[in-house]
């Protein structure tokens, strides 16, 4: 009893002495107020500027902490703006980002664009959203830079009044802006060891992308491309990496990419709209972009399709007689559902890739061309009679619409799913691993075991599945 006496005295000593706290507190500020600059300079530089300014009445140690931050992320008004780069004091900026949330003045946002340059400032990351006139020109000293590593610039038009000279710069990020021909290649000349180039929901009158001089350029990204100036050729011989995402299958043309070794394919149909003109009237300039792009790519190693468009246009292909080319594809990726207008064109791509090992197939929703349209175009264009065409292999398959009406069906989906592995198995000689992403369906532990065992059916029994 004594010794919990003793435990319990020293406890309420301890609740007692509000000083014992008082002290821990300020050792623990002590250590902190004795840091180096450096050290609290990255402790700010993780919470937004505002933030980090308020910390400047915590005591004089902290009073100009902020000033020399090495990062400078504003996103406020102009006024904003001018009285935190009037305090501000650091020579040299690590990244620098601008997004105006009001209205400004051509001088005011030019200003700023002159403040980080000054500084030599190695990330610039830019938004011109909020202008009182159409066309905003960067200064000159915008494009004579030879600190910049990284530029990402969000709805501006690329129209430089001098010649470029970027000679550090490693990635370059254009959103919502406009290029044009002269423009871009006067951008590209002065970057002579550009990396990494993403054109994200870009317009203008770009017509050719051409990235031959570009030797340094591996990856190349494209997402949602105008239609503004029509087709453009992409001419990029040395890149490694490909993502073209569009919204349109049309506008871009591959012309040169024959060191690519990695490609993402997502396009779709906005300028082909059955509903709009009908399917038919487009089908065979769809085929034929769709072959085509597939022929430039017969040396790539990884390969992505996304959403159902792509597939279903080589399938309608095959139907029609086409033969698709030889890949030498080591790692293939589909987004796709089960449905019987995807399945012809999955099938051949296994047959047409004698090297493939991987094979991840991502089981999800994807957008369509309808079924009706495409019998309606197999019928009227080519003569043939739809239902033979797609049941004559795969007629274990469903169409699309009753695809969709087995959603709620798990049961029914393991089916269709054990049905997918098994053409794989069949098609695909050399496979060593299926990876199927599952998406929202549930599978019992008993339906797991089951669709494990096709593996152990095919001639190779080596071949690992994986479910996620």
């Amino acid at each position: 009893m004594a010794k919990r006496r003793g435990k319990r005295s020293r406890r309420q000593r301890r609740i007692l002495n509000p000083h014992r706290k008082i002290q821990q507190v300020i050792e623990g500020a002590d250590f902190i107020n004795s840091m180096p600059d450096e050290i609290l300079n990255h402790i700010l530089s993780f919470i937004p500027i505002d933030l980090a300014i308020r910390t400047s009445v915590l005591s004089r140690r902290w009073r100009h902490a902020w000033c020399e931050l090495p990062c400078l992320h504003l996103r406020t008004t102009a006024k904003g703006i001018d009285q935190t780069l009037l305090s501000y004091r650091r020579l040299k900026i690590m990244s620098f980002k601008l997004c105006v949330t009001h209205k400004v003045t051509e001088p005011q946002f030019n200003s700023w664009v002159e403040f980080a340059m000054s500084r030599n400032v190695g990330e610039l990351s830019l938004t011109g959203l909020f202008f009182y006139y159409e066309t905003y020109g960067f200064p000159d000293c915008f494009y004579l830079s030879s600190s910049l590593r990284q530029l990402n610039l969000v709805d501006f038009d690329m129209l430089p009044g001098c010649t470029v000279s970027w000679n550090f710069l490693r990635r370059l990020t254009l959103s919502s802006c406009s290029l044009y021909d002269e423009s871009i290649a006067n951008i590209l000349s002065g970057s002579p060891n550009l990396e990494t180039l993403q054109l994200f929901y870009c317009g203008g009158l770009l017509k050719r992308l051409d990235l031959s001089k570009s030797l340094s350029l591996r990856a190349l990204e494209i997402y949602g491309w105008s239609q503004r100036s029509g087709q453009m050729e992409i001419v990029a011989p040395h890149i490694h990496y490909l993502n073209l995402k569009n919204s349109d299958v049309a506008p871009c043309t591959l012309v040169d990419v024959s060191s690519l070794a990695d490609a993402i394919l997502c396009i779709g149909l906005n300028r082909y709209r059955p509903f709009k003109a009908g399917f038919q009237q487009y089908a065979d300039v769809l085929q034929t972009i769709v072959l085509k792009m597939l022929a430039k790519l017969q040396n790539v190693e990884r390969l992505t399709f996304c959403g159902g468009y792509l597939l279903q246009i080589l399938s309608l292909a095959m139907l029609c007689g086409v033969r698709l080319p030889k890949l030498k594809v080591q790692s293939l990726t589909v987004q796709t559902n089960f449905a019987r207008s995807f399945i012809p064109s999955i099938a051949r791509l296994l047959q047409n890739s004698p090297g493939l090992k991987k094979l991840e197939v991502h089981a999800t929703y994807v957008s369509y061309i309808k079924d009706a349209d495409l019998d309606e175009y197999l019928r009227i264009s080519q003569g043939l009679d739809s239902d033979t065409c797609w049941r004559s292999k795969h007629e274990v398959f469903p169409t699309t619409s009753r695809m969709y009406s087995m959603s709620d069906c798990n049961d029914a989906k393991m089916k269709l799913l054990g049905s997918f592995l098994r053409l794989v198995l069949r098609n695909a000689k050399r496979l060593e691993k299926i990876v199927v992403w599952l998406g929202d369906s549930y599978f019992s532990d008993e339906q797991m075991e089951r669709l494990l065992m096709v593996g152990t059916l095919s001639p190779n029994n080596n071949v690992s599945i994986e479910f996620k």
